[in-house]
């Protein structure tokens, strides 16, 4: 590393249509949270992970500031221990019948996901009914790039299986109980889906718009708005942003 740069992979994973897009979006976003310090800084995304490196007198305490904000992946898979609290991003969703992957940033020697096994997801996400992966990933809005927070169960050699943290699992379960479909909105920032939602006349269909990671953001449905027409509608103004709907099961009291 050249002399008096610092380093930390954050938890965040930026997802490829924004990498495709150019440094612009990332570097903004990283521009509000050095403001008033004293540093040099760039960033760099390996295998999607975002990396910020600083030099200078508030170097140390711009990248702890990012820690505390984003979390930090672990890069290296000897740090992973059983029963670790990590954050990660569902990854490939759908793709194996026998639970979904997430990728928790392990990155050296190899790139690596974790499983989160369908006897697991059954037991948290579907009150232990048997559901297929995709039918619990399409009612939950689990979709790639989607963050949750895990632990770490199994180890056995390169093979590292989680499941949901208690924190996460609360989320789900709060959700649950409440009479508003969501609509989740991945590899966009917050203004401009507040921007979106503006422009489509929507501010009284969307009630709060709630923030997941730095780039994914979660649209709260009012009563009696469907998501599924809410994504109709805002879908012209986020062109090729990937959006899902969480549909509530929860009928509203007359």
């Amino acid at each position: 590393m050249a002399e008096g740069w610092r380093s930390a992979t954050l938890g965040e994973k930026i997802p490829e249509r924004v990498l495709r897009q150019g440094p612009k979006l990332v570097w903004s976003l990283l521009s509000r949270e050095a403001r008033g310090l004293r540093t040099d800084w760039e960033f760099s995304a390996p295998q999607q992970w975002l990396q910020v490196r600083a030099r200078g007198d508030d170097a140390d305490a711009f990248l702890n500031l990012l820690v505390k904000k984003f979390g930090e992946a672990p890069v290296q898979h000897s740090k992973v221990e059983r029963w670790d609290l990590c954050r990660g991003f569902i990854t490939g969703s759908g793709r194996v019948g026998f639970g979904v992957y997430v990728d928790l940033g392990i990155l050296e020697p190899v790139r690596k996901d974790a499983l989160y096994p369908l006897h697991r997801m059954r037991a948290q996400l579907s009150d232990g009914v048997a559901k297929s992966s995709r039918e619990i990933l399409l009612e939950n809005a689990l979709a790639d790039y989607f963050p949750i927070r895990t632990v770490v169960t199994e180890i056995q050699g390169e093979k590292v299986s989680v499941e949901l943290a208690d924190e996460t699992r609360e989320q789900f379960l709060w959700w649950k109980q409440l009479p508003f479909d969501r609509v989740i909105a991945i590899g966009v920032a917050r203004d401009e889906v507040e921007k979106a939602v503006r422009s489509a006349r929507l501010g009284f269909d969307v009630i709060k718009i709630e923030s997941l990671s730095l780039l994914v953001q979660c649209l709260v449905c009012k009563m009696d708005t469907d998501a599924p027409g809410v994504i109709a509608k805002i879908g012209n103004n986020l062109k090729g942003v990937a959006l899902a709907a969480y549909r509530s099961q929860v009928k509203p009291l007359e």
